[in-house]
């Protein structure tokens, strides 16, 4: 029985593919690290720590205010400090007092609290001496006791009853690098400029 043109035509088509040839696929290649796996994890450990101190660091905590770097308690000691020195020329004097928590000037019996910059005073916790360098490169230091000449300028209860904000206010508007402990008295108060010895 003669076959049916469809029939043929796959015939054909069958024999025809066994003839032609697939071409050949070429040889896949896997992507290896020349490092062991060990290593890698603990490259990736390592960045992963270096990035949580680079956080940690960068942060500033325990700052009295916004984008003032903190220092270290152990820094400052007892002292109120202020990003930058005063450069007024007004004068004070009077007997310097450092207790545990603050400095202050007493001048006839009345506390000042005295507001030292962090550009030119240094804190000594071992001899508990304030070292204070002048805007003329003299350097003095002074301890608990020591009778002072101060230059820069101040305020206090008067000049706030003045501009009718209470005297604790200011506490709140300066921009504090350590700020005054809550137990330091607030109603006087001295922005360092010059320091010196009273003769």
């Amino acid at each position: 029985m003669e076959r049916s043109r469809a029939d043929r035509i796959l015939a054909d088509w069958d024999s025809i593919s066994r003839l032609v040839r697939r071409p050949a696929m070429p040889p896949r290649r896997a992507v290896t690290t020349a490092l062991p796996t060990s290593t890698m994890t603990g490259a990736a450990l390592l960045v992963v720590v270096a990035v949580a101190a680079g956080i940690w660091f960068g942060l500033p905590r325990g700052s009295a205010q916004p984008g003032v770097p903190a220092s270290p308690a152990s820094t400052w000691g007892p002292l109120a400090v202020v990003p930058f020195s005063n450069g007024d020329e007004a004068r004070t004097e009077g007997t310097l007092r450092i207790t545990d928590t603050c400095a202050f000037l007493e001048v006839g019996g009345t506390p000042t609290l005295l507001l030292w910059g962090a550009d030119r005073t240094t804190w000594s916790a071992e001899t508990r001496t304030i070292t204070f360098e002048n805007f003329d490169g003299t350097v003095v230091t002074v301890a608990d006791g020591d009778d002072v000449v101060l230059g820069g300028s101040g305020g206090g209860r008067e000049s706030e009853a003045e501009s009718g904000i209470p005297n604790e206010g200011w506490v709140d508007r300066t921009e504090w690098v350590a700020p005054p402990a809550a137990s330091c008295p607030i109603d006087e108060w001295w922005s360092i400029g010059s320091v010196q010895d009273k003769l």
